[in-house]
């Protein structure tokens, strides 16, 4: 099986347990895959507050609060190197935290961000789910979200649901690189939230596709067929009911009439995952980083 490279892994850190766990998890495919780990820290510009025994203390020199920044990540990352044997690549910038990912993430050509969610750094939600959302939403590479439920090491089960959207199966491509080097089994769970037999026929001619392609890959599956009036909700249980390891989505974010109410089926199974979550994008639709006047790299040397 060609082409199952994951070079170049970004772990956005804020220090937090959650965001940590993602890190831990993010080590552990590095030496799977021998990658590097881009670790990436995020200086809120408006806040330099830090909190010491005494309580709540202004750093009125920016330049401090960056210094003080660079020492931490990286003694972080050192602490990594120093008890496995991996490349860890420490970088504190200064912006918003959702754009300074996207940025750093096509700057230095990612394979994959890896984060934790629902993580919270001092007063302020750093990896709150909006952020993984937001990120999913605008990174033009896969992103695997980490949530703090326990310690994940390998993905024996993983939940490949399909939905009548185009491109669906693009996420085979890249998520065959993470089913293979675990040795995975592979469910497909075809969604249709209708009777249409329109949808349905596009449904079996996509499962026809990816069934192929197991056979073609050597990777064990099946398949399940399921009605439902609300396809994440029907995600998320069967995630549940199969002990599933992993969920790999299309991040395809696009709004119907009835998502103004609920949510994009995408940002629904973010928020409500209790298992890792990787998203990909339908490889079409790129998003590009956008540039501010304001966002400021800072050197980790």
């Amino acid at each position: 099986m060609e082409n199952l490279i994951i070079k170049k892994i970004l772990v956005p850190i804020d220090y937090s347990k959650l965001s940590l766990n993602a890190l831990d998890y993010a080590v552990h495919m590095s030496q799977d895959y021998e990658s590097t780990i881009h670790l990436l820290h995020v200086i809120d510009p408006d806040t330099y507050l830090t909190i010491s025994e005494h309580g709540v203390e202004l750093d009125l020199t920016r330049e401090n609060v960056i210094q003080r920044e660079n020492r931490k990540l990286a003694k972080l990352a050192e602490s990594v190197t120093s008890k496995h044997p991996i490349t860890v690549i420490p970088m504190c910038v200064v912006g918003s935290v959702v754009s300074e990912i996207i940025k750093i993430a096509e700057y230095h050509a990612v394979d994959m961000i890896v984060m934790g969610t629902h993580g919270i750094s001092g007063f302020k939600s750093f990896f709150m789910g909006t952020n993984a959302f937001d990120v999913s939403k605008k990174a033009s590479c896969p992103v695997l979200t980490i949530p703090n439920e326990k310690k994940w090491k390998n993905f024996e089960k993983v939940l490949f649901p399909v939905r009548t959207i185009p491109n669906a199966l693009h996420k085979y491509e890249f998520a065959r690189k993470i089913i293979a080097k675990h040795q995975s089994e592979l469910i497909i769970l075809a969604l249709l939230d209708d009777d249409s037999s329109k949808k349905s026929t596009y449904l079996d001619k996509e499962l026809k596709a990816l069934n192929e392609k197991l056979v073609e890959d050597n990777i064990k599956g099946y398949s399940i067929f399921t009605y439902t009036d609300s396809v994440a909700h029907a995600a998320l249980r069967k995630s549940d009911e199969l002990d599933i390891d992993l969920m790999i989505i299309t991040a395809d974010f696009s709004y119907s009439i009835e998502d103004y109410f609920v949510g994009p089926f995408a940002q629904q199974v973010l928020n409500h995952a209790k298992i890792p979550v990787l998203s990909v994008r339908p490889q079409e639709e790129p998003v590009k980083a956008e540039k501010t006047l304001t966002d400021e790299t800072v050197s980790s040397s």
